[in-house]
């Protein structure tokens, strides 16, 4: 039995996959995000850091500009791995790059971000609808236990 309680954080923790990146537009994804993000000023994007422990985003809420290029920073420093998918919210995106360790992805859209535990990724993004958006840690249970927020998007 203690076996089994050893080896059952690291079989979910297992669970989170790889990102999702396409290089071509999945369905219901935003049709104009390569113009978008290729227009858009990377110059001074706007630049949010949010931490994934202890089955939570810190911050659970932010609140992003529409139109204005957007640097998010996902911290991982728990000792397991996390994701970042918000379907309604990634369709309304236009990506510039999604950036981690192992991974410099230029694409238009990202259906699902993976932190694996001690890294980070970065998500380069233009928001291009108003409303607020949910989000949440894919990987099984995480969410049940809280790991969810919101995304914002407004003037």
């Amino acid at each position: 039995m203690k076996r089994l309680a050893v080896l059952l954080p690291l079989v979910l923790a297992a669970c989170a996959g790889e990102d999702q990146i396409s290089r071509y537009q999945p369905i219901g994804y935003l049709p104009e995000a390569e113009q978008i993000s290729s227009q858009a000023d990377w110059s001074n994007p706007d630049v949010i850091e949010m931490q994934l422990v202890n089955h939570a985003f810190v911050p659970d809420e932010i609140t992003v500009r529409r139109n204005r290029p957007t640097r998010l920073i996902l911290k991982n420093p728990s000792k397991s791995d996390h994701t970042f998918v918000g379907e309604q919210f990634m369709k309304s995106i236009a990506v510039r790059q999604l950036v981690g360790r192992d991974i410099t992805a230029t694409t238009a859209w990202v259906e699902k971000v993976v932190v694996p535990a001690g890294e980070t990724k970065e998500l380069w993004f233009v928001p291009t609808r108003y409303g607020a958006f949910t989000f949440e840690c894919t990987v099984t249970g995480h969410a049940l236990l809280g790991m969810k927020g919101v995304i914002n998007v407004s003037n």
